[in-house]
């Protein structure tokens, strides 16, 4: 009976974490990072991640008014005050660098998908209120452009830009990196 349930189980080695709760607690940086990585290498949209966005933006914002408090008085700062102040525009401008990385890196994929995020039902439902406004935009404006530009010209049976075969979708059969954060036992990928 006992060998049974230790096929079963993933065996553990030292070192090696077995729940997830194991796992260190990640800075708000640390996640944002990470939900950037998979958003720049995974091929469709990622879901959203308001949550976290709303509290690292609260957090530049605290920075920024602890900032403020303390650079209102620069004769009075001590070396120490001041290498603080730089420690809290470092963070601030980190903070901010990675806010934008992950933005742009959804914004080129809602240009790129625009017609599938809004026609695809799973796709739609990863998307925030702001994601699904930009993409009915993006589309409004494309669609006007082509019309006025080309399909004007054309016969009225050629004048459709929501074709199936014409909506570009994102290549979900390419290759991705994955980067095991915990033990997961022997995984098996099909051919």
């Amino acid at each position: 009976m006992e060998a049974e349930s230790s096929v079963d189980r993933p065996s553990t080695h030292p070192g090696e974490i077995e729940d997830q709760e194991d796992l260190p607690k990640e800075k708000l940086s640390e996640q944002l990072i990470r939900h950037w990585i998979n958003e720049r290498f995974a091929p469709e949209v990622l879901a959203h991640q308001e949550e976290l966005l709303e509290k690292i933006l609260s957090r530049i914002q605290q920075q920024s008014l602890a900032l403020d408090v303390l650079s209102n008085n620069p004769e009075e700062l001590s070396s120490d005050d001041h290498f603080r102040l730089m420690l809290i525009e470092t963070e601030i401008e980190h903070l901010r660098y990675i806010c934008k990385a992950y933005a742009r890196c959804r914004m080129h994929k809602l240009d790129k998908f625009f017609d599938h995020c809004l026609m695809d039902p799973e796709t739609r439902s990863r998307l925030s209120k702001v994601d699904l406004e930009y993409c009915s935009r993006e589309q409004t404006l494309v669609h006007n452009l082509l019309y006025d530009s080309v399909l004007d010209q054309l016969p009225i049976k050629y004048r459709k830009l929501d074709e199936d075969h014409m909506i570009i979708r994102p290549n979900l059969d390419q290759s991705v990196f994955i980067i095991v954060r915990s033990s997961c036992g022997p995984v098996y990928i099909p051919q």
